[in-house]
């Protein structure tokens, strides 16, 4: 039994939702996510025969998403209208949540994904990829090429910011004091 490298089309097929999820939370948008995905796959297939192995495929994908994402975002019209966001935004309903319970979270959720698209793509991209989407911070430091340190220093500062922002509804998400760092009793 012989085993042979991974094909293109392989790697494409086992990375595809994750590279799209990860634009998708960068982008905040599902068509340009789509596009941020092709143009990725589109690129990625040029490198392929490039490849030293230096990464492993998913991080070597991820890079490439990101900085294909950093471009777009740079490209792209400053603000989304908030219409757009209602209409990414929507999630079907908890049966177990009640309706107020529902609307406050369904606000906090459209409130921080504008938070977020409020950050410059530096921060957007580390809150993205360690908060949303739960990548560790070896793997952060490995598509970023920055040193674990670095990512960890970075990602507090782009936390930091996130608050910033968040505190204009600071009761919506359990800040007594922002600027302290208080945060009110969990209930």
């Amino acid at each position: 039994m012989s085993i042979h490298p991974p094909t293109f089309e392989e790697l494409a097929q086992r990375f595809e939702k994750d590279v799209y999820l990860t634009c998708y939370g960068i982008l905040n948008s599902r068509e340009d996510a789509a596009d941020a995905l092709q143009e990725t796959m589109l690129k990625a297939w040029r490198g392929f025969r490039g490849f030293k192995g230096e990464a492993q495929w998913r991080t070597w994908f991820r890079r490439i998403a990101v900085n294909t994402c950093i471009d777009m975002l740079r490209k792209r019209r400053p603000n989304t209208s908030l219409e757009e966001m209602r209409e990414e935004g929507f999630e079907p309903r908890d049966p177990k949540a009640s309706v107020s319970g529902e609307v406050e979270a369904a606000e906090r959720k459209r409130l921080l994904r504008e938070a977020i698209g409020k950050l410059n793509e530096k921060d957007r991209v580390l809150i993205v990829l360690r908060d949303v989407r739960g990548m560790s911070y070896e793997d952060l430091s490995r598509v970023l090429r920055l040193p674990e340190g670095t990512v960890k220093s970075r990602l507090n500062r782009a936390r930091e910011h996130l608050k910033k922002i968040l505190s204009e509804d600071a009761e919506l998400f359990g800040f007594r004091n922002v600027s302290k760092g208080e945060r009110r009793d969990q209930r």
